[in-house]
């Protein structure tokens, strides 16, 4: 691990029990949430994680969190095993690591003003006397968008719109000062003139506190101006990742390159043609042989339904699971 690396995920899997094949009795049947999963995440960088639902990113962001249990595998914080932690080790993990949920109408309690929901962090923590935590409040929620503080401190959630409502729950997480932010698809419940904003906001958060950011989404071209480097998740697997800026042009992986074809481009000149995918994601309680995407790649042969091809290096830093990797 370098010095500049901050989370290091070593072959991370998450199984789910789903009972077995038979009625009382059978082979134990799991479904392959997460499934070898290796990444890395440098100090103030933003990692866009993208896959369609049910690929497995929420609880790959979940784990990181310690908010499920991992099957196997490990992750390690500025080269900690944070992997097995007890209540206390994991309370104090929180502190490093905090988490933007999908909707902000569930993330908060209703019966609690916004002063109340921003400064819970602190008082869970034992972090300074009313007036400091108050003061940290006003703060975070300035950082982020909500000015002035004092407007927004005393109001309850229902008296928010959904974009100010998120931006509650960015400074909530935000006041306890963390290193990485998990954000998990936190624009994907807002109207599409307020996602940007959001976007917009943990770009600038990143800049002015150096906070590394995960964005889990399932729209790729939302963050490509954003993110640093992409991770493609399909079925479990990180199946292509890479700078940001190398896959967008040179992408690898035919469920990448359907991924982009459908990304809206607003010049007519420069559109090209969509690639849609046939078929439905398989149950990932039955696994496909071989390549676990062929079912659906309009570019499979033969040789994908018995081969299961591991990451290959593009470039020096750009990687991709597929036979065709380098082939025009």
């Amino acid at each position: 691990m370098s010095d500049n690396t901050l989370l290091e995920i070593r072959g991370l899997k998450k199984y789910f029990d789903a009972g077995r094949t038979g009625l009382f009795s059978g082979e134990p049947r799991r479904v392959h949430a997460v499934d070898d999963v290796s990444l890395t995440l440098h100090r103030g960088e933003v990692i866009a994680l993208v896959g369609e639902s049910g690929c497995g990113k929420s609880t790959l962001g979940l784990l990181l969190m310690g908010l499920e249990d991992p099957t196997a595998g490990s992750v390690l914080l500025e080269n900690r095993d944070i992997t097995h932690l007890n209540d206390r080790q994991r309370k104090s993990l929180r502190r490093k690591i905090q988490m933007v949920f999908q909707d902000p109408y569930e993330s908060l309690n209703p019966t609690q003003t916004i002063g109340e929901i921003v400064t819970e962090p602190l008082a869970v923590h034992g972090i300074g006397d009313a007036a400091l935590r108050e003061e940290r409040a006003r703060k975070a929620l300035e950082d982020a968008g909500l000015k002035p503080a004092d407007t927004y401190l005393p109001r309850y959630p229902h008296e928010l719109s959904g974009g100010q409502r998120q931006r509650v729950v960015i400074a909530a997480a935000l006041v306890l000062e963390p290193e990485i932010i998990v954000a998990d698809e936190p624009d994907s419940m807002l109207d599409v003139s307020i996602r940007a904003e959001v976007i917009n906001l943990l770009a600038e958060l990143r800049a002015t506190r150096q906070i590394a950011v995960i964005f889990i989404t399932h729209d790729l071209g939302s963050v490509g101006f954003f993110a640093d480097r992409v991770a493609v998740m399909y079925l479990g697997r990180i199946v292509e990742i890479g700078d940001m800026l190398d896959v967008l042009e040179n992408a690898q992986h035919p469920y990448t390159k359907a991924l982009l074809s459908v990304i809206p481009v607003p010049n007519p000149r420069m559109r090209h043609e969509h690639i849609i995918l046939q078929g439905e994601t398989p149950n990932p309680v039955n696994l496909p042989g071989g390549c676990r995407f062929h079912p659906r790649c309009p570019v499979a042969v033969e040789a994908c339904k018995h081969n299961d091809p591991p990451l290959v290096a593009v470039g020096a830093a750009h990687q991709a699971a597929c036979l065709f990797v380098g082939v025009k």
